[in-house]
């Protein structure tokens, strides 16, 4: 899975690229691995598990470059006024971050982010939600300027609910509103293609737009240490149930560990004859 700051690109505000990509570049991602999470993240940038086949490598993330972000928004017509913020139109650069209540580190990621983006001119609000208030009548309803948000995601390619325009709509996954045509085409073919290569050749396209596009800031997917004793392996049996080796415990390609109630078996000590 992955954690991100979700913009709205419905509002006027986040409907320009230049915005959304100034705004992750005036975040120092690095920083809030290092200090929030004590390391135990990596950078991310895209819709995909980073361990798969469908995450692209190739993607670099976002530069830490608040003047390069200055640049963009000016492109984008946001200049400095009298007051210290960013004006366009005669309207303030100004909007809330909302996340949801209880989670210590979103709090703090929210924190570092408001002041990030006070440094180059934003006005950001932030607002913490209890979590039945923050879905039920901000991110359902698509009522929110931008949210700190994360994904739990498993090994399937498919992200139409997460990613096509038709999802977009209240109560659906897709609360951000992205359209992009050549995004939903490249979603409905994946779904239909059956030959891996092409399949994944199509995930990494449909990263790579996602990623221009910057709907979302990625920020990071989170690590997890597992500890498991070393005595405990996977008895392997032949089909009277003899026990005939056994096999070392491996994570699953997610990264985790499912625990076999009658597989397992705990050694008194660590045995000669293993399967690899």
């Amino acid at each position: 899975g992955y954690t991100y700051i979700g913009y709205n690109t419905r509002r006027e505000l986040f409907k320009d690229k230049r915005v959304r990509t100034a705004l992750g570049m005036a975040v120092d991602v690095d920083e809030i691995i290092k200090y929030v999470l004590y390391g135990e993240a990596e950078r991310t940038t895209g819709p995909y598990p980073k361990q798969t086949k469908y995450y692209d490598h190739s993607v670099r993330h976002l530069s830490y470059d608040p003047e390069a972000a200055k640049r963009l928004l000016a492109e984008a017509g946001w200049q400095p006024a009298s007051d210290g913020w960013l004006h366009k139109d005669g309207k303030k650069f100004q909007f809330t971050l909302i996340s949801s209540s209880g989670n210590d580190i979103r709090r703090a990621i929210m924190a570092i982010v408001q002041d990030s983006w006070k440094r180059i001119g934003i006005d950001c609000k932030l607002e913490l939600l209890e979590w039945s208030v923050f879905l039920g009548k901000h991110i359902d309803p698509g009522d929110f300027d931008a949210c700190v948000l994360g994904w739990s995601m498993g090994l399937d390619p498919d992200l139409y609910q997460l990613w096509h325009s038709s999802q977009s709509n209240p109560f659906q996954l897709n609360f951000v509103g992205f359209k992009n045509d050549e995004a939903d085409d490249l979603i409905i073919r994946i779904r239909q293609e059956y030959d891996e290569k092409k399949q994944i050749e199509m995930c990494h396209k449909l990263h790579r737009i996602i990623a221009d596009e910057q709907p979302y800031t990625f920020l990071y997917a989170g690590k997890w240490t597992a500890v498991l004793d070393k005595r405990i392996f996977v008895a392997v049996r032949d089909p009277s149930g003899k026990i005939i080796g056994y096999e070392r415990i491996k994570p699953t390609k997610t990264g985790s560990y499912g625990f076999h109630f009658n597989r397992w078996i705990k050694l008194p000590e660590m045995p000669e004859r293993t399967v690899d």
